[in-house]
């Protein structure tokens, strides 16, 4: 199994306007990375609670977006009935600005800004984001297969924002793909078979990404999931997470309870313990951040 480690990328990059002709001939190398997950992927936390839980000075910063890095998101949920939409996103034509409110509304926030925190310096200019995510979805009935619901989804937005990048005159190259799931699937009947799904849909991954990452298999960042009481098989799903790492140097396991994630504090009087509160989700990000890097062009 691969450790954890930091994302690479730098330069300079033109305008992401809503220009979308396709006459511009690519020429500038950047580097894409692709986020995607249930709801701790999509982002819950609210970014009220920032300027408590990280201080003024990193509130004002995140307040101010980072420009130097870019996103593309679709933030879907699953409701009771089984029926997929999406609750906030990005304009479909357009990347923008990583910032605040970029989660499953305008008041939450997911692992990007953690993300750009740790690599807007580094990377200006250089780095794209690919966020596709859904609240409430399990691998099992709505991953796994590429016939799944959200998988051809997925795979379309990818291809949207891909070609979008193209028609600004970049060179695109995914570099990782982070994956934050496993809460919908710690139930009995379903996290039995986790480590079979997500072989399954790591393979189809890998085979669907490799036309748009350099014509190899694309490292696959996997996230553990918390020891919240909501999920009753928590430990079993991150072990079959932490049996698929160990089967590639480009599977990589990120060990949240071990790093200290938490869900047990906000909202102050009425816990959502889902979902991690607002400075857990800061560090997931730099946790994925920490764990791509080497897989970056340099």
């Amino acid at each position: 199994m691969a450790s954890c480690s930091a994302f690479a990328l730098a330069g300079c990059a033109p305008s992401t306007s809503s220009e979308t002709s396709s006459t511009i001939e690519p020429t500038i190398p950047v580097d894409v990375v692709v986020i995607s997950g249930q709801s701790n992927a999509v982002g819950c936390s609210d970014y009220s609670y920032l300027y408590d839980t990280m201080g003024a000075d990193k509130y004002r910063e995140y307040a101010n977006d980072y420009p130097e890095i870019q996103i593309a998101f679709d933030s879907y949920t699953k409701d009771e009935n089984k029926q997929f939409f999406s609750q906030n996103a990005s304009p479909r034509e357009n990347f923008t600005d990583v910032k605040l409110g970029q989660g499953n509304s305008t008041l939450t926030f997911g692992p990007e800004i953690g993300i750009a925190e740790t690599l807007h310096e580094r990377y200006a200019n250089k780095l794209f984001l690919i966020k596709f995510a859904c609240g409430a979805s399990n691998l099992k009935d709505d991953w796994m297969n590429k016939t799944s619901p959200m998988y051809p989804k997925m795979m379309d937005y990818i291809a949207l924002q891909i070609q979008h990048l193209k028609a600004k005159g970049y060179i695109p190259t995914i570099r990782a793909f982070c994956w934050m799931q496993g809460e919908g699937d710690a139930w009995l009947n379903y996290y039995e078979t986790y480590f079979d799904n997500l072989s399954t849909f790591a393979a189809n991954i890998r085979a669907d990404l490799r036309q748009y990452a350099g014509d190899t298999d694309v490292p696959f960042i996997d996230a553990g999931i918390s020891d919240s009481e909501q999920w009753q098989y928590y430990r079993e799903v991150n072990a079959a997470k932490v049996r698929f790492a160990a089967l590639s140097d480009n599977n990589i396991y990120i060990d949240t309870i071990e790093e200290g994630l938490h869900t047990h504090l906000e909202p102050t009087h009425n816990p959502d313990t889902a979902h991690y509160d607002s400075a857990s989700m800061i560090e997931l990000g730099h946790l994925f951040a920490n764990a791509f890097e080497p897989f970056l062009s340099k």
